[in-house]
């Protein structure tokens, strides 16, 4: 992977491009920045404590609360106190995958080859923060309270939803027949192949159930465990200044290694921090990161701070919908030569190195994970020639317009949208594009009532979105026949085999196997069009070293206890 922290060299050609691009078509809308995306504005510094006792090591990092500590379900690793505070049951490492026997784990595991029965084999040295041992009971009661909050990842919902006595019709229940307890073993039992199941236990923080009696799952955000929260990872809350500061220090019950030197958090949103570069530039910043290009370009040259891009599963995408059209009318990218067409016309190299200043990469598939991509994928270089061959082969009607919409009110949008109608105008496809706003779930992604033969529910044939997952199910499940979101792809048989294949195991290898067959058919097909990933930059100092570098909105084997902090 380039060095993505290094300026575009083409910046003169961005202001050339967008000026000439802005007089064909589109309505610039809203604010310059998406919203995942906030401004780089510096905002007033909080006020933090004193730098601690002479001698005493202190790591910086932001993410801080400001009015509460975010749950670790919805979230698992954005925040550095959700992976410093909190156990897991398995260690992830670097690309997700689970590490069987990590000294960091709150259990061993053994997995049935029929995918049916999880059992964990507790350690019996793991304690919460209050001093109390955690026991099966926390794990269990854990498991079952965490289904039925609003605030659990999506991934960890289905994985839940596959365990035996579950749920009674769409309600989870209060206690799960299928997870039992036998001294320190819990032992899950599921009624259905559960594909994510050991990324669930990587990413899924129980919690003590000491500390929840009484309250609602519904209302858990507000518990009042949320204002100082007890772990039992390697460090604890400390102290807490609400939108000010927060002290995490060494708990000196960690099974695995204590730290020696206390995480002073500065307040921001996990991956927003407006004053990132303010931080690093004062040796306020250890550990943080940014998805924002001109905060890495503010960097450059700091002493003693290092920039590394870190591939991420987040992945800008066209939506191709391939329905017929409400009146009947046949939808206009149906015909695969038109998909790759369009893909061949649009010159996203140019986009990403001058629009997106060189903070994106082009893609040729959902997947960013290089393990999973042959060397024989598509990538679909600009080539106008060849899309109007395509065209030609398809018997395109130049008089055809395709409809575009976006959700996104930000400016980088409308120049996109508006460089790719003209590069479609370029190989003869008309192309308008629209802002809608509204009942987004409607608009965008209501399901015909007849997913094989249509006609479409919505109305576009392109959808400019983004997906962030957790799980590559999450980027590929909706396109299988049946799914409730699939408002864009008919059936097709092959397609459908392909994605059951990869839910068919709960073997992490034999997962990555049909995945690799299904992203080579994507590739070909596609019956989606990936644009491109954005990395998250991750910004460390000298005073932490060399470090388990890795995603840092997941948990990962980060060994935080044993850096060897200066």
């Amino acid at each position: 992977m380039k060095y993505l922290w290094k300026r575009a060299t083409g910046l003169l050609l961005t202001s050339a491009l967008v000026l000439g691009l802005a007089a064909c078509g589109g309505t610039p809308t809203g604010n310059t920045n998406p919203p995942e995306d906030p401004g780089t504005q510096q905002t007033t510094q909080p006020v933090a404590p004193d730098s601690g006792a002479a001698g005493e090591k202190l790591v910086y990092s932001n993410g801080g609360p400001e009015e509460f500590f975010e749950t670790p379900w919805l979230n698992p690793g954005t925040y550095v106190y959700n992976k410093a505070v909190y156990g897991h049951l398995i260690v992830a490492d670097e690309n997700l995958n689970p590490i069987p026997d990590h000294p960091d784990a709150l259990a061993t595991y053994e997995y049935s080859a029929d995918g049916k029965t999880l059992t964990f084999t507790l350690r019996d040295d793991a304690y919460w923060h209050n001093g109390e041992k955690v026991t099966p009971e926390d794990i269990k009661w854990s498991i079952e309270f965490v289904a039925k909050t609003p605030v659990a990842n999506a991934v960890f919902i289905s994985t839940f939803s596959a365990i035996a006595g579950s749920k009674t019709g769409d309600t989870f229940n209060d206690t799960f027949s299928g997870i039992a307890i036998d001294g320190q073993k819990i032992i899950i039992t599921f009624d259905k192949i559960a594909p994510d199941a050991l990324l669930t236990f990587t990413q899924f923080a129980p919690v003590p159930k000491s500390e929840f009696e009484g309250i609602d799952p519904l209302q858990v955000q507000q518990a009042p465990f949320f204002q100082h929260p007890i772990g039992c990872g390697p460090f604890m809350v400390e102290e807490v200044n609400m939108k000010n500061y927060t002290i995490l220090a060494p708990f000196d019950k960690y099974y695995n290694g204590v730290a020696d030197f206390k995480i002073q958090l500065l307040p921001s949103a996990g991956d927003s921090d407006p004053n990132v570069v303010t931080r690093a530039k004062s040796g306020n910043l250890d550990y943080g990161y940014t998805k924002m290009v001109a905060d890495v370009q503010a960097l450059e040259g700091t002493p003693g701070i290092t920039v590394t891009p870190i591939d991420v599963r987040y992945t800008r995408l066209f939506y191709l919908n391939k329905f017929d059209k409400k009146d009947g009318s046949p939808a206009p990218l149906a015909d695969v030569r038109v998909r790759q067409a369009l893909r061949y016309a649009i010159d996203m190299e140019t986009i990403c190195e001058t629009l997106f200043q060189g903070s994106a990469v082009p893609a040729n598939a959902l997947a960013p994970d290089a393990n999973l991509k042959g060397g024989d994928l598509n990538d679909y270089n600009y080539n106008p020639e060849k899309a109007k061959e395509l065209l030609a082969e398809a018997n395109w009607d130049p008089n055809t317009v395709i409809k575009a919409v976006y959700y996104y009110t930000d400016q980088a949008t409308v120049d996109l949208m508006t460089a790719v109608q003209a590069y479609l105008a370029d190989v003869g496809i008309k192309m308008e594009f629209e802002l809608v706003e509204g009942d987004l779930a409607t608009i965008l992604w209501a399901a015909p009532a007849d997913q094989t033969n249509g006609p479409r529910a919505v109305d576009w044939d392109i959808c400019y979105a983004a997906n962030a997952a957790l799980s590559l199910h999450e980027y590929y499940d909706r396109y299988r026949t049946g799914s409730p979101t699939n408002s864009h792809t008919p059936e097709d048989a092959e397609l459908n085999r392909l994605i059951d294949a990869t839910n068919a195991s709960a073997d992490v290898n034999a997962q990555n196997e049909a995945f690799k067959e299904l992203i080579k058919y994507e590739n070909e097909n596609l019956f989606t069009m990936a644009l491109y990933y954005q990395p998250i930059f991750l910004i460390t100092s000298d005073k932490i070293g060399d470090i388990q570098k890795g995603t840092p909105q997941f948990c990962i084997n980060w060994d935080i206890q044993n850096w060897n902090v200066q």
